[in-house]
């Protein structure tokens, strides 16, 4: 969520509300990104939310989160003034406008403002800086790093042929190292003073994955994020597919993939078996 909020508020920072907005839709239906960029509400009940998935046809209807509701009220009024800004002739029916154009986004048009502001939140926003001036100072940061990494991982060597082990700390330390590179431009630029941000970076957006290479976090990322924060709910498979419109099988994948993240499930599942082991007769 930490993440999510700062991708977000780096968004809505630059008036970029869109991606937000989109961001929001994949939080709460855990849409595909083509559906959330042509995404209009066929509902006609109040408090419901219906779309027709790209992909399969289906249509979904569910209910709507107050949180959802509350973003999309905000998105309709942003068309509006759109609509009078561009000099339309009528308010666009999608949830999810290009700002530039008062159309739905192309998909290259998203990407780069997806990039754009998720740069953006990972280096964060300096007070003193116009919008324009955060984006190039972020883009900077990234190129920069960019041109660091072979210093940066020098002392984290991965190897072809690595143990699985080896590998695993190699990868744990290049990801501290890129937590502290990322630190140290950031305690730079602001003189190491926490008011000097109106946004303060968020770095883990960035980070190294399981074959030691610099990654990201993806707008995609919030499909399996909604799976996630479903089953740590306590819904079920069969409800998190009813609401998402993902098959049994794909929720299940996803699942399996990141439930072992989830530590806090881990503890609970270690406070029950010490329960149950002194009801087996273990003092």
């Amino acid at each position: 969520m930490t993440e999510f909020s700062a991708w977000v508020a780096a968004s809505d920072e630059i008036t970029r509300h869109s991606i937000g907005d989109s961001f929001y839709l994949a939080l709460f239906t855990g849409q595909r990104q083509t559906d959330r960029i042509a995404m209009r509400d066929e509902s006609k009940v109040e408090g419901r939310h219906a779309f027709r998935q790209s992909k399969t046809g289906e249509l979904v209807d569910i209910k709507e989160a107050p949180q959802l509701t509350a973003r999309l009220n905000a998105a309709r009024a942003r068309a509006k003034e759109i609509k009078l800004r561009l000099q339309l002739d009528v308010v666009p029916p999608e949830f999810v406008i290009n700002e530039d154009n008062g159309q739905p986004y192309d998909e290259n048009a998203y990407r780069h403002w997806v990039t754009t502001t998720r740069t953006l939140a990972a280096f964060g926003f300096l007070d003193r800086d116009s919008p324009q001036a955060a984006i190039a100072r972020a883009e900077r940061l990234a190129d920069a790093l960019t041109a660091a990494l072979l210093v940066v991982f020098k002392p984290y060597p991965i190897e072809e042929d690595q143990d699985k082990s080896i590998r695993a700390r190699m990868v744990d330390g290049r990801n501290r190292a890129l937590a502290d590179w990322m630190a140290a431009q950031a305690s730079r630029d602001s003189n190491g003073d926490e008011a000097a941000w109106r946004l303060k970076p968020c770095p883990s957006l960035f980070f190294i994955n399981g074959s030691g290479e610099l990654d990201r976090k993806h707008d995609q990322d919030l499909r399996d994020t909604r799976v996630m924060l479903l089953d740590r709910a306590g819904c079920d498979l069969l409800t998190i597919c009813d609401i998402t419109g993902h098959s049994y099988k794909s929720a299940q994948t996803i699942v399996k993939h990141y439930r072992a993240r989830n530590a806090a499930r881990a503890d609970a599942g270690i406070d029950r078996l010490v329960l149950q082991v002194r009801k087996e007769g273990m003092v």
